[in-house]
């Protein structure tokens, strides 16, 4: 029996909602730890946003879609969700609003993965471009870059009362180099920490 974890990309159900809500909430606590007010990321609760996730996952179309990274067993390793661009100033029409990997498993394709299959979904119909906005401190902010990203605009965001530096990173075409191959992956259950 091979130790490989085929990895696949498809359109999220209600019932990935608590998984999807856990990668949220660890992926804020490690990502934004030092960065963001600690009490509050303690507070975060997967209960909650697993409630949110269910909604959103319930409305989610063609248009809004929610994608998972999955493994035939259903587990989940990240996520993302897209639509329209909710900033009108800016001269693109569709935006990333969540791209999410389980801490862990970073680094290993899943994100790329998940940009492709909203990348290609989103292509279908005519739109200029595609932003995503990350806090400024996020480290893994600099992974839009090595995706052909650039930066288009800076705003100051509002999170827990506070206000934290955003970057913007846009597309001009819904159509990128690392868009060729499969929407699935093999991983090495060995080497992921």
């Amino acid at each position: 029996m091979s130790n490989d974890t085929e990895i696949c990309i498809r359109m999220a159900r209600v019932d990935d909602a608590p998984a999807i809500a856990g990668i949220y909430v660890d992926s804020w606590r490690e990502t934004y730890a030092g960065i963001l007010p600690v009490n509050a990321l303690v507070r975060m609760s997967k209960t909650e946003q697993a409630r949110s996730w269910r909604r959103l996952i319930d409305l989610a179309n063609l248009r809004n879609p929610v994608f998972v990274a999955s493994d035939i067993k259903s587990n989940l390793y990240g996520f993302a969700s897209a639509g329209p661009s909710r900033d009108s100033a800016l001269n693109f029409d569709a935006e990333i609003y969540t791209l999410y990997v389980s801490p862990g498993f970073t680094g290993q394709g899943i994100g790329t993965a998940l940009m492709t299959a909203v990348f290609r979904l989103l292509s279908k119909a005519p739109q200029r471009g595609m932003i995503i906005w990350a806090l400024a401190d996020n480290p893994s902010r600099f992974f839009y870059e090595s995706m052909g990203g650039r930066i288009v605009a800076e705003r100051m965001h509002p999170v827990w009362g506070q206000s934290y530096r955003e970057i913007a990173y846009g597309w001009d075409e819904i159509e990128l180099p690392f868009t060729s191959g499969s929407s699935r992956s093999t991983f090495q259950p060995g080497n992921l920490g």
